[in-house]
């Protein structure tokens, strides 16, 4: 009997140290890229109604409880994800989930009016202050700052300004066309 009651303690407790290891190692990997998951978006799958059997109940649960003023709402499935877009005041919202229903990120899309206030005043020290801002996009991941993509117009050029930490970095520039 002794017997027994220890190697179950010690079995019990060994699936619990690897199941303690593998889920740090998870949250501490590198997470996908937008452009990762953009390509993502553009595989998904939905049927007519909107409903996919496939997607996790805990997803759902999640949107459910934090998002529950949305309309629009739609639901995409992919092989090893999930998407849903709705609208919540005026404001854009993309979340994805993998496929066991963890929330992976959320991206929110608005123009310069919903831009915080500590965003905009780096603006007004910034040498882009003569740029019109026309979208702004969050995104937003477990683990991370919320990252701000921020697309500008000036007169001739349009720029797409990554905002992370209260830092600037251009990530494009385009030249408008005459």
């Amino acid at each position: 009997m002794k017997k027994k009651l220890v190697t179950t303690f010690v079995g019990t407790w060994l699936f619990l140290v690897i199941t303690v290891a593998a889920n740090a190692q998870f949250v501490f990997s590198k997470g996908q890229t937008s452009k990762e998951v953009t390509s993502y978006v553009r595989s998904v799958e939905r049927d007519a109604r909107g409903y996919r059997n496939d997607i996790s109940v805990r997803a759902v649960r999640h949107f459910l409880k934090n998002f529950e003023n949305a309309s629009n709402e739609t639901w995409y499935s992919a092989s090893d994800m999930s998407v849903v877009t709705f609208i919540i005041s005026d404001i854009n919202y993309r979340v994805d989930y993998d496929k066991l229903g963890s929330w992976m990120e959320t991206f929110r899309t608005y123009d310069q009016t919903k831009l915080s206030p500590d965003i905009r005043d780096i603006f007004i020290k910034s040498p882009y202050r003569d740029y019109q801002i026309f979208q702004v996009q969050e995104i937003e991941s477990p683990l991370h700052p919320i990252n701000y993509i921020i697309h500008l117009e000036g007169e001739t050029k349009l720029v797409n300004l990554r905002v992370y930490n209260g830092e600037i970095q251009e990530s494009q520039i385009f030249e408008k066309a005459k």
